[in-house]
């Protein structure tokens, strides 16, 4: 399906750009190649095309973005930048306490997973994996990995605090994630599922974890 003609998102100014004006154009580029990946797919967007949609010239785009890989990998690493940080939004709310950590990670992937845009980018990814490795690899460093990371370290200072030893902090956040997307995907096949369903999953992944605690 062809993309929607819609105005062009940035309008130049005469003479050289301001700081101001070049993260407007940094951001309009980053909006307009979001939308037309989303609604064409990688194949169906030209770097040309982002050009003459954002309103600016080639040569812009490029001093930029030297590939379409290079501009979708960036793509890639801002939305998820925005989502860790819309997710975020209540972190300083949260206690020492491990298991109140948990359950707010468990229910911020689930979430997240729930998320038209999120799974969107996932299925680009997943799409063009074998093509363009690097860019299942950037959502899966900025992604997977950046939560995986959290619980991990949340794990650590956890058995610090508790003089409970953990073995292997990094391998129980990988089993922690994977169990709760793993669920998804499951549960995906039969048709859409509910958040409130998928939060009780999730809420059960973490009472399972923590009864297992010892074995960390």
């Amino acid at each position: 399906m062809p993309a929607t003609k819609m105005e062009k998102t940035f309008t130049p100014k005469r003479g050289r750009p301001d700081a101001k004006q070049v993260a407007a154009i940094d951001k309009a580029i980053l909006a307009t190649a979001t939308r037309m990946f989303l609604e064409l797919g990688y194949d169906g967007v030209a770097m040309e095309n982002i050009a003459t949609e954002t309103g600016v010239s080639k040569g812009t785009l490029y001093a930029r973005y030297p590939s379409k890989e290079a501009l979708f990998t960036t793509v890639i690493q801002d939305r998820v930048s925005q989502w860790s940080l819309a997710s975020a939004q209540q972190d300083h709310l949260l206690t020492d306490d491990i298991a109140e950590r948990l359950h707010h990670h468990a229910q911020t992937i689930a979430r997240s997973v729930l998320q038209t845009e999120v799974h969107a980018f996932q299925l680009l990814t997943l799409a063009n994996r074998e093509r363009f490795p690097e860019l299942a690899r950037a959502m899966y460093e900025a992604g997977y990995l950046y939560i995986v990371r959290l619980i991990s370290n949340d794990i650590s200072e956890a058995a610090k605090r508790d003089g409970i030893p953990a073995r292997d902090p990094s391998a129980v956040a990988r089993m922690f994630v994977s169990a709760i997307t793993g669920w998804e995907l499951q549960e995906s096949s039969a048709g859409p599922i509910k958040e409130a369903e998928f939060i009780k999953a999730a809420r059960q992944t973490v009472e399972l974890f923590m009864a297992g605690r010892a074995s960390w």
